[in-house]
């Protein structure tokens, strides 16, 4: 339950909204219910099928008596799965009084809508709700609520309305102030709204910002439309006031026995107090369309002032209201500051009587639509231009981005939620100038405090992380120092990602304001980057900065579509940033048409045919980067312009070659002004600024300066494309100079010169990357030998060298140079090598040949050692037989000679018995012996002992002697003290006459 600004508590919003943000369960219980009600949202675990008390219903223009029994039985038959005809109820969003609304899918068409039950058996009032409900779903407006489909079913009458997704307006308001334009903005589509429905006889009557939805697209939506009773004449209004004592008198909730907050009983219309004009609160007024503009009037005064134009008054105090001798407050006493006539605008809303207000909806849309961001904020410098060629829109140019109204606010109400996002779309889409010169001022204007940072990756991500947070702590004095601290900044971002963030929110709560960081052109981290390593890091950064939605920091990246798939390679990330993916198309034709109308309008000038516009824009329907197309076509007419009549001439559109024409003619003829020479420069001018993925690449100047050997030539026809609108220059900072690239990648797509250059040069481009890359790799290592090409690279390069016929950078010549010169060598060295192999191997033939002869020779020699052996054998055997006698005399001799030994043998052996036996005594002497002398040595040790400790005896009896004497004289001494102690203390008893404790005794 909630306390309206009534005064009267209840639960009133009247739609079926949803915030995507919130899980089902939170939405269940506070989604926006289409009916109005005195009771609180229903508690479907204690009360699962009732409603309490008695209530009207808020978008019938009706009134009934409440539940009754066969109503409740026709509530229990609604359930989540119940089908009414072709829609299958899921869930229910809210209920009231009278009725419920549910979430339902329509099973034949395939969408998600709200069904709104009117429980009742009252035949008029079935009557009446469709009736209505019928008039007002004639009412079709891009800014109404749609209503489906009405009918009756077994549950009683129903309605089919569009589900929404988005928040109410008093979220988007807030309690702040808001700026005059951007209150403008959100007041304009209700206004277009009104407009439309006061054609069709409806008129609102409680229009309120809980009625008014802002989606998720970004459109805005009026709800509850059905509140209104279909003007069949004028009906006086009964009114809440009356006359007591000819004084106007406004009843109590007592009197009333109901909420005085309401709206509609039979025969009297009512709304919320803080809203109601005071024909509303008057005794039978009729009441018509200019109410719904005293309603406007009230909103638009309470976003720009912070606060109703009565406050503090509340409820039954807003009576106050129907006293038309009191006029209502000045917005200019509340908000000095107001622009004068919006604030006049805004006053003649609230005029109390009636006819003083606009007379309809659509003289207060013309009034409004003067102030809406980018109508007439600033004069154009003579000769400006309104539109912005192939330039990207910047912030400045806020005042003339025109077109993309509708996405700029789906992205402001996501960007609340979402502390990280991406827009992604195709090349040609405008994603930067969307950011730059859309969201960014949006945001500055809508009395929040941000700051915008803009990076792009470019070569090294980091550094450009690090030149933004660099200012916020520097406190080096010069160039030098701060090329140093940036650098140690980089190898920091490296060790702690989370660094960035810290800085960064320090900083944006010291400055009390948010900060939003837009990382351009972020394919650039796949294009420029190779070193996955640091694309990583750069990743891992940005978590840490965009790390929670209630940090003030939000991080928005633009990236192409086709590299998208690239994202997952860091997959932290890519978990954040999937949430947060706003997929940008190009502009709808309405789109297109505002940002080439409008510009020329706020310049005061007009197109000479209105077919013009339209012949423009159904070329651009089917065409790639339309956008940017548009723009360059729109500047070529502008400089044609008729600047007497201040007309943009057809004569003009067709000498520039239409659209299709307009972008391929101006760079063709720059290029055919240029001689052949220049025009070969340009090609590979033009070559250097396309990556091999046909993306535009931002190289520095420095290097461009190289592709030929007068740097000076090159230097002036880049001044030359960059006057042509074809390139532009930045101009860096620090250790970085100044860097150029093409001015949008619809050239890219559009310039048959160019993608003819690209299809001949798509070998070379691969090429010159790598040779790129290798080079600055070679020169980073101070041109290390190791990071040469080899093998088949050198092959490559050779093949690249004999067709191509363009200038390289001295860089890359170098390079190119130091891989043929080292394959130079190497192949040198392979031929010092093979022919001092063959040497060898003649030299081993050589040896080979020479070992033969040797081996013949020692062949033959063993042929002779062979005949000499067989020569030796037969001698041999001859004095084997002689051996075989002579063996058998010596084997005769043999036994002799052992017979012999033997004897000896024995008689050695007792001859050895004996001897043992003598020296087994001589080892017991010599033991026995060894004992003796030993014991000696014991003898003459403990001699030597007892001497000793006879002299210590001896000594200690000495020194014994001595400390007696010394204790006699020291007891002799002591009794000395104490007995002249004891006499003093005679004494001194004596002299006092008093006794004295004898201390010792």
């Amino acid at each position: 339950m909630n306390k309206n600004e009534a005064g009267a508590v209840s639960w009133t919003p009247a739609s079926v909204v949803v915030d995507p943000a919130l899980d089902e369960r939170t939405q269940a219980a506070d989604v926006e219910s289409l009916f109005s009600s005195t009771s609180p949202p229903r508690d479907e675990r204690s009360q699962p099928n009732t409603w309490d008390g008695p209530s009207g219903i808020s978008g019938s223009g009706i009134s009934g008596s409440g539940i009754t029994g066969d109503g409740e039985q026709q509530g229990n038959a609604l359930r989540p799965g119940t089908r009414i005809q072709h829609y299958e109820l899921i869930r229910e969003l809210g209920s009231g009084g009278m009725g419920t609304v549910f979430l339902a899918r329509d099973t034949r068409l395939g969408r998600r809508v709200a069904i709104k039950f009117l429980h009742t058996q009252d035949a008029d009032l079935t009557k009446r709700f469709i009736l209505e409900a019928r008039t007002t779903a004639r009412c079709s407006h891009e800014n109404i609520v749609i209503i489906y489909e009405v009918g009756e079913s077994h549950a009683g009458p129903f309605m089919v309305l569009e589900f929404l997704q988005g928040q109410p307006l008093t979220k988007v308001m807030g309690k702040q102030r808001l700026p005059p334009a951007r209150a403008v903005e959100l007041m304009v589509p209700v206004v277009r709204a009104l407009a439309c429905a006061h054609e069709q006889g409806i008129v609102h009557r409680d229009l309120k910002p809980e009625n008014i939805v802002v989606t998720d697209s970004g459109g805005i939506k009026v709800l509850d439309f059905g509140i209104a009773k279909v003007l069949q004449g004028d009906e006086p209004n009964e009114g809440l006031l009356t006359q007591v004592h000819g004084k106007p008198h406004l009843p109590s909730a007592e009197e009333l026995g109901e909420d005085m907050s309401n709206l509609t009983r039979r025969g009297a219309i009512m709304g919320t107090m803080a809203y109601m004009a005071p024909e509303q609160w008057g005794i039978g007024v009729p009441i018509d369309h200019r109410a719904d503009i005293w309603a406007v009037g009230i909103m638009l005064f309470r976003m720009i002032a912070g606060k109703h134009p009565l406050d503090p008054l509340r409820g039954p105090q807003l009576m106050v209201t129907a006293m038309m001798d009191e006029p209502m407050p000045r917005l200019q006493s509340m908000v000095p500051d107001a622009p004068p006539d919006l604030a006049a605008v805004i006053d003649r809303c609230l005029l109390k009587p009636k006819d003083e207000r606009f007379p309809d909806a659509q003289s207060l849309l013309r009034a409004l639509e003067p102030f809406l961001p980018g109508r007439y904020t600033r004069e154009l410098r003579i000769d400006e231009s309104p539109y912005a060629g192939l330039s990207s829109f910047q912030e400045a140019d806020a005042d003339r981005f025109f077109g993309r109204t509708r996405e700029i606010a789906a992205l402001v109400n996501r960007i609340s939620d979402r502390p990280l996002l991406a827009v992604v779309g195709p090349s040609g889409t405008g994603k930067s100038s969307f950011v730059r010169a859309g969201l960014v001022p949006v945001l500055k204007r809508s009395g929040t405090a941000w700051e915008s940072l803009v990076i792009r990756p470019g070569r090294s991500p980091l550094t450009a992380l690090a030149n933004i947070i660099a200012p916020l702590m520097s406190s080096s004095t010069t160039v030098e120092e701060d090329i140093q601290e940036q650098q140690k900044l980089v190898e920091r971002l490296h060790a702690e990602p989370g660094y960035v963030g810290s800085v960064l929110r320090s900083r944006a709560r010291r400055e009390r304001r948010k900060i939003l960081l837009f990382i351009d052109q972020f394919e650039e981290l796949y294009t420029l980057v190779p070193d996955a390593r640091e694309r990583l890091a750069f990743t891992a950064c940005l978590s840490g900065i965009a790390d929670d939605a209630t940090s003030p920091i939000r991080v928005i990246l633009s990236i192409r579509s086709d590299f998208l798939d690239r994202v997952p390679e860091d997959e932290r990330f890519m978990a954040e940033l999937s949430q947060g993916l706003y997929f940008l198309t190009s502009p709808s034709r309405e789109g297109l048409r505002d940002a080439l109308v409008q510009p020329a309008e706020m310049a005061g000038y007009q197109f000479e045919n209105p077919a013009m516009v339209d012949n423009m824009l159904e070329h651009l329907d089917a065409t790639q980067g339309a956008l940017p197309l548009l723009q360059f076509a729109a500047t070529q007419l502008w400089e044609s312009r008729d600047t007497k009549r201040k007309l943009l001439t057809e004569s003009a559109y067709q000498s520039i070659g239409g659209i299709a024409g307009a972008l391929a003619s101006h760079a063709d003829n720059v290029l055919a002004s240029m001689s052949n020479t220049e025009r070969t420069l340009v090609r590979a001018l033009f070559l250097r600024l396309v990556t091999p993925d046909r993306t535009r690449a931002i190289v520095s100047a420095d290097e461009l300066r190289e592709l030929t050997k007068d740097s000076g030539e090159m230097q002036r026809l880049i001044d030359h494309l960059v006057q042509a609108r074809l390139l532009v220059v930045q101009t860096g900072s620090g250790a970085t100079g100044a860097t150029v690239e093409i001015v949008h990648e619809s050239l890219l797509h559009s310039w048959p010169t160019l993608r003819r250059w690209l299809d001949e040069g798509q070998e070379d481009a691969g090429f010159l990357e790598q040779l790129r890359n290798a080079a600055r790799q070679w020169q980073a290592k101070n041109f290390d030998s190791n990071l040469l090409w080899r093998g088949e690279m050198v092959e490559e390069a050779q093949r690249f060298q004999r067709r191509f016929r363009g200038e390289l950078p001295q860089l890359h010549q170098d390079y190119l140079e130091a891989v043929f010169s080292q394959a130079k060598k190497g192949k040198q060295l392979r031929r010092a090598l093979l022919i001092g192999a063959t040497t060898f191997l003649g030299l081993l033939v050589i040896a080979a040949a020479v070992a033969l002869v040797v081996i013949r020779n020692a062949q033959q020699e063993a042929e002779r050692q062979a005949e000499v052996a067989l020569k030796a054998e037969a001698v041999a055997r001859t004095a084997e037989a002689t051996a075989r006698s002579a063996e058998t005399e010596a084997k005769q001799r043999l036994a002799e000679v052992q017979a012999k030994e033997l004897e000896r043998q024995k008689a050695q052996q007792a001859a050895e018995a004996a001897n043992a036996q003598v020296e087994l005594t001589n080892e017991e002497l010599l033991r026995k012996n060894d004992e003796l002398l030993s014991a000696l040595e014991r003898a003459q040790e403990a001699q030597l002992r007892a001497k000793g400790a006879k002299r210590r005896a001896e000594k200690s009896a000495v020194e014994a002697r001595e400390a007696k004497e010394e204790a006699i004289r020291a007891a002799e001494s002591l009794a000395t003290l104490l007995r002249r102690e004891q006499e003093r203390a005679q004494r001194l008893q004596s002299q006092l006459g008093s006794p004295v404790i004898e201390v010792l005794k």
